[in-house]
């Protein structure tokens, strides 16, 4: 498996991107999940963020797939999403380390969905991932899991800092457990999003699907700021998932600067 999906990404990665039409940038708008996660973010600051992304999206006729923030802004996100078609998510589980206790990492979780976050995106714990043991990891994401009522899990990998076989192992583990979507990174390490890294987790997705017809998301994050890198994301899932997985019910693409980049591409055209 491994050999197969790192041939594919570096194909993919070899492919020139053309010029994007008004229909594929308005698709990469819907599959953005729109993020701000700095230290420095206030109530004033999300809000603002907010209000000024669903100005944009408004003007441009597209809107992103979701918004994802720190739990404690996520009362802001349901107070002012005026039934947009956009999903409140929020990363929990001492992001961005993942270092915490287990029951921290459930109680964080259970109480942002508890105030209205429908996707909760947590952190794995890679020492855990370092030292391969997977079964660990299995355990926590379970707990968490199973501790929710509706919310999906996105669990966070922090690829960039796994090799090939851990990528693979950590993917299966969160699967297992019952993971509604698989993700990169937390853009918060020097190495975010690869083709290579998001080949793998495809290929152990679709090996899944073909055992048990259960679809389980992929959100490659951290560093994908352009139009065009995008579109390989987007060509790599659908050349190893299908056009099935192209919607951003199973397909999200984690940014911060990616939406105004496709929107300011869009108003060029």
């Amino acid at each position: 498996m491994l050999e197969k999906a790192i041939q594919i990404a570096t194909q993919i990665d070899s492919d020139p991107i053309g010029e994007l039409d008004s229909t594929s940038l308005k698709e990469i708008i819907s599959l953005i999940d729109y993020t701000t996660l700095n230290d420095t973010d206030t109530i004033d600051s999300v809000r603002n963020w907010m209000m000024e992304s669903i100005n944009v999206m408004t003007a441009a006729g597209a809107y992103c797939g979701g918004w994802c923030v720190y739990s404690e802004f996520v009362p802001i996100l349901v107070e002012n999403r005026n039934q947009l078609p956009i999903s409140i998510a929020c990363v929990s589980g001492n992001f961005p380390s993942g270092k915490a206790m287990s029951q921290i990492k459930v109680e964080e979780s259970v109480y942002a969905e508890s105030i209205g976050a429908e996707e909760i995106d947590v952190v794995i714990n890679k020492g855990w991932a370092n030292e391969g043991s997977f079964a660990k990891i299995e355990k926590e994401l379970l707990l968490i899991k199973g501790s929710l009522n509706n919310a999906h899990l996105k669990v966070i990998m922090e690829t960039g800092l796994l090799d090939p076989e851990q990528i693979l192992h950590v993917s299966e583990a969160a699967i297992r457990a019952g993971a509604d979507f698989i993700k990169t990174s937390t853009g918060k390490t020097e190495n975010g999003a690869s083709l290579e890294a998001v080949s793998i987790m495809c290929h152990v997705i679709k090996e899944h699907y073909d055992q048990t017809g259960y679809r389980v998301g992929i959100k490659p994050s951290g560093g994908i700021s352009t139009a065009k890198e995008a579109a390989k994301y987007i060509q790599l899932v659908r050349v190893i998932l299908g056009d099935d997985w192209i919607n951003n019910k199973l397909f999200r693409i984690g940014a911060s600067r990616l939406l105004q980049n496709a929107i300011n591409d869009l108003n060029d055209l």
